[in-house]
């Protein structure tokens, strides 16, 4: 049997619990993370980060949850950049994981079977969007640097560099909040065939892996944006430190012109 898997992803946040009384009239299947059973043959998984995964993906179930989940977003973009599909194939000679391709041995795929693979699949795209924004942050902040470097000034706005830093921190709380809780399924610690599935599927989509560069990319962006506020932090500290010397400076000389004028006019 061949089941197709897509999963999209929807630059809004998703509630669960007003999905859920959209969705009222099918099943929920499974509760962490959120599974829908709209028919025998099809559900859908939907992650509050925003991930949506459809499987088996049917054109007709999509357009019907897509419409009812757009209907309860701020944002209904959805970023094509990171959409992905993925083949499951039963009743395979052995198990392999292959390019954008599952193999299973397993004659039927079960619900907690269908359930693993569309929760890591779900964690690869959101993993692809938050890399995507790291790297556009980086590329921009490079500007920055290579400024910093050739003509030893810094020209980035105060308040871009605040933002940097709170995209860094936003984004770190999404992983971990989000994508980094995703409790393994209890049923894989009593059952070894869905551990496999659950590390095979881990291995196959280098989540591990890639919430480390995504981690260190954020690391980057803190720190170095951080160090460029402390630097116009200082900067506009002297500024103001001259300000206050120039000041006094000509309160001093005012002063001073004031005396001689009426020694002047005394005499």
């Amino acid at each position: 049997m061949r089941l197709p898997f897509k999963a999209w992803y929807f630059r809004s946040t998703i509630d669960e619990e007003v999905i859920r009384k959209k969705f009222e009239e099918f099943t929920i299947e499974f509760i962490d993370p959120l599974v829908i059973k709209i028919d025998d043959a099809h559900r859908l998984l939907i992650t509050s980060f925003g991930a949506v995964v459809f499987f088996p993906f049917d054109e007709a179930m999509a357009k019907l949850a897509t419409a009812r989940i757009t209907e309860t977003l701020t944002d209904p973009y959805v970023v094509k950049e990171v959409e992905d599909r993925l083949i499951v194939e039963t009743g395979k000679p052995e198990a392999r994981f292959l390019h954008n391709e599952v193999w299973l041995t397993d004659n039927a795929v079960s619900p907690i079977q269908m359930r693993i693979i569309a929760m890591l699949l779900a964690q690869s795209i959101a993993l692809d969007h938050l890399d995507l924004e790291a790297d556009k942050a980086l590329k921009e902040f490079e500007l920055y640097l290579n400024d910093l470097m050739e003509r030893g000034r810094i020209r980035i706005p105060a308040r871009k560099i605040l933002k940097s830093i709170g995209f860094a921190m936003q984004t770190r709380f999404t992983v971990l909040n989000n994508l980094a809780l995703f409790d393994k399924p209890s049923e894989t610690w009593e059952s070894e065939s869905l551990e496999i599935l659950y590390q095979g599927m881990k291995d196959f989509f280098d989540i591990a892996e890639r919430q480390t560069v995504l981690n260190t990319k954020l690391d980057f962006i803190n720190e170095n944006t951080r160090m460029l506020f402390e630097v116009l932090s200082s900067r506009k500290s002297h500024y103001l430190e001259w300000i206050v010397i120039i000041l006094i400076a000509i309160e001093i000389i005012g002063f001073g012109i004031y005396e001689s004028v009426n020694a002047l006019l005394g005499k």
